[in-house]
């Protein structure tokens, strides 16, 4: 599935400072995604293949969401089930520290 809807610009930059404020490097920001290269410790924490980054974004099928990809194909995304850019930033920080958005 491509992650391929538009975030509002405010989104994207009220979502990217968030992220950074939990010490995250962002790789790219842009309206269609958020993506961020993965330390060694998120690879493991989320089974990840070397090269693959986290992409946030939105789809017509869960709203906001999260995909293991490369640029801005994620094959399988999954549902972040938060509605603010704050709820999606800690959503984030935990999965990428343990695995699991929730």
């Amino acid at each position: 599935m491509w992650i391929n809807d538009e975030m509002p610009d405010t989104w994207v930059r009220d979502l990217t400072t968030a992220i950074e404020a939990h010490g995250w490097t962002i790789a790219d920001a842009h309206e269609s995604a958020i993506v961020i290269d993965l330390t060694p410790a998120a690879m493991h924490a989320l089974d990840a293949d070397p090269g693959e980054q986290l992409i946030i974004g939105w789809t017509e099928r869960y709203g906001v969401d999260w995909g293991l990809g490369r640029a801005d194909h994620v094959p399988d995304p999954q549902p972040l089930d938060a509605t603010t850019p704050a709820e999606i930033a800690a959503r984030t920080h935990r999965l990428l520290t343990t695995g699991s958005a929730t």
